[in-house]
């Protein structure tokens, strides 16, 4: 791994994930950028408007913000040396950017989840999903479907849920994601 890339939440910007990435003290270059469309709802960023969203229009308006994630990653250097770190909307991107076989040097996705089932492939990344188990808007549940849809589509994640923990980073995802970044 050369670069770390965090991706942040729906109504958030890239600077919102930057304390994480200082408690992490990483030792390689880390990259933060904004969600390429203005939220829709209010203030911030998103790579994707979560208006009117459902189970049925999510993986297209998923599919749609792919292209955009390639190029910004493309854009940074050789993405086999990039580790994506994502929380909530950046999640579910950094996840669906693994799913295309795209070559990535992991995912670690905090309080995310896939739109749906996505292809089978052989090059999958490392995946690490981390979710609060009181987590109402990413829950334990959908994780569980994710980490099935991966490991029907070849991928082999872990599951991790943080007790107590619901849509937020706690200190215990900090320990965690230090303990995976060693």
């Amino acid at each position: 791994m050369k670069r770390v890339v965090f991706l942040h939440g729906v109504g958030s910007s890239g600077a919102a994930m930057r304390p994480l990435a200082q408690a992490l003290d990483l030792t390689v270059p880390a990259h933060f950028p904004d969600g390429p469309q203005a939220f829709d709802m209010g203030a911030g960023r998103q790579f994707f408007s979560v208006q009117g969203i459902t189970e049925a229009n999510r993986p297209g308006r998923v599919a749609a913000a792919l292209p955009a994630m390639t190029t910004l990653l493309e854009s940074l250097g050789p993405t086999g040396d990039t580790l994506l770190i994502g929380f909530s909307q950046g999640s579910i991107m950094a996840l669906h950017t693994a799913a295309t076989g795209l070559p990535l040097a992991g995912v670690i996705a905090i309080a995310g989840r896939l739109a749906g089932p996505v292809a089978q492939h052989r090059l999958w990344p490392p995946i690490t999903l981390l979710v609060g188990a009181a987590d109402h808007v990413m829950p334990p549940t959908i994780a569980k479907a994710t980490a099935d849809w991966l490991r029907d589509a070849g991928a082999a994640p872990t599951l991790q849920i943080v007790p107590g923990l619901g849509h937020s980073i706690d200190d215990q995802i900090v320990g965690t994601l230090r303990d995976l970044l060693i």
